[in-house]
């Protein structure tokens, strides 16, 4: 894919039209340009281009400088787009919060679903971190065999995770563990001679679900219902407590 398509690409994934995309690009690679330039250069009409930098304008993406009675015009920082991108994201996570909230809002049957593959865990571990609250706490028996964090987690889960604050509450075993010191004391151990958490199974408790992650087959089973996950929420406090 050529340059041009993937600015073009990118800059009508902020919202940009075609238009202003074309004056963009163009005052990029120009700065200081007069309207008359600019609609000659960009083939566009005058009045094209006085909509056109009316929208990067309000975008930002535009610096205007007075050269006597004359008007020219440069383009933004690059950065600036850096910025639109990060307010786009924001704005996403928090529709996408809202909307697992109206998804886990109804139903008192248990719904069990089955999906396999890598990105059904990477989906697991996104739709417990947008679907918790801030401040709110989940629960995880942990295994770290057969654990690919570079594939089996969601890019920007752990920041996502951070900015909401979660606290997080883990059981898992000592043997051949490299995160246990790093969890610090949200983790509890279980003894070695249990054997516990060495066949790649990971389960999480969280809200009105039970997700149990199979590193091993990449298989995520996920059972929603409210008063399964507290029977859970229960067994894991319990032993957790005994820890």
């Amino acid at each position: 894919m050529k340059h041009s398509e993937m600015y073009t690409n990118i800059l009508t994934a902020i919202g940009l039209t075609k238009d202003a995309i074309s004056v963009y690009l163009f005052l990029l690679r120009n700065p200081n340009m007069l309207p008359a330039h600019i609609a000659r250069e960009t083939k566009l009409y005058r009045v094209q281009v006085y909509k056109a930098t009316a929208e990067l304008e309000e975008k930002k993406l535009i610096l205007m400088s007075s050269q006597g009675k004359r008007v020219t015009y440069s383009a933004e920082s690059p950065t600036r787009l850096e910025q639109i991108f990060h307010e786009i994201e924001e704005s996403f996570l928090d529709t996408v919060e809202d909307m697992h909230k109206e998804y886990n809002a109804g139903g008192t049957k248990p719904v069990v679903s089955i999906h396999g593959g890598e990105q059904a865990i990477r989906d697991a571990y996104s739709d417990m971190v947008h679907t918790l609250g801030k401040n709110e706490s989940y629960y995880r028996y942990s295994s770290v065999a057969h654990f690919k964090k570079s594939t089996h987690v969601p890019r920007g889960y752990e920041v996502t995770r951070d900015r909401k604050g979660l606290e997080r509450f883990v059981i898992t075993g000592a043997k051949n563990n490299p995160h246990t010191k790093r969890l610090g004391r949200s983790v509890k151990i279980v003894p070695p001679e249990y054997d516990l958490f060495q066949d790649g199974i990971n389960v999480l408790i969280y809200r009105d679900k039970v997700v149990v992650i199979d590193y091993v087959s990449d298989t995520t089973i996920t059972i929603k219902h409210k008063v399964y996950a507290e029977f859970q929420r229960k067994l894991f406090k319990l032993l957790y407590s005994k820890l």
